[in-house]
């Protein structure tokens, strides 16, 4: 297969980054919740079974600025990563470009029109109209140049009953290839 290299800034690059997103929700210390479009998460081990998520954190140029949610995370040590549906591309994008660090009173679910659901393991609230829900507390933040690398244990995971997920067709290893 021929193939052609594109380096960042090229035409045609961009639509590889920032590949699949979730949406990170959050609480800080006095009960206030955050939502954080997050284009750079992974399984990132397994046993026990533990999610990463890059969170900005420091400020760096025009773009790069510290994210409630992370102050969320800090202060709780929980999360949720709500994994959304395509439908949900306006919701992620409102969720993406208003920042709680700027607006201090916005609120997000009315803005991106998604609706809050109680957890059953954190504070954090589950967004209702993602499919999947991943309630994780985190264990561990590897701090990177402007973002963290917050490593949560799941603690519950929900999924929708009518998911349109091939569950059984989803490869997974087993232990006899770690």
């Amino acid at each position: 297969m021929k193939k052609k290299t594109l380096l960042p800034g090229d035409a045609g690059f961009d639509p590889f980054y920032p590949g699949s997103i979730v949406l990170v929700s959050a609480v800080d210390a006095d009960g206030k919740v955050d939502l954080c479009t997050v284009g750079a998460w992974a399984l990132v081990n397994g046993d026990p079974r533990m999610y990463g998520i890059a969170m900005c954190a420091r400020a760096a140029g025009k773009t790069f600025f510290k994210r409630y949610t992370t102050t969320c995370i800090e202060q709780t040590g929980e999360f949720v990563i709500n994994i959304p549906h395509a439908g949900l591309k306006a919701a992620c994008d409102v969720c993406g470009t208003v920042s709680l660090t700027k607006e201090p009173d916005a609120d997000k679910f009315a803005l991106a029109g998604l609706t809050a659901a109680a957890a059953t393991k954190v504070a954090a609230p589950l967004i209702a109209e993602c499919p999947i829900n991943i309630e994780c507390r985190a264990p561990s933040k590897p701090e990177l140049p402007t973002h963290d690398w917050i490593v949560g244990e799941p603690v519950a995971c929900h999924v929708a009953e009518d998911a349109s997920l091939a569950w059984d067709s989803i490869p997974t290893l087993k232990s006899d290839h770690e």
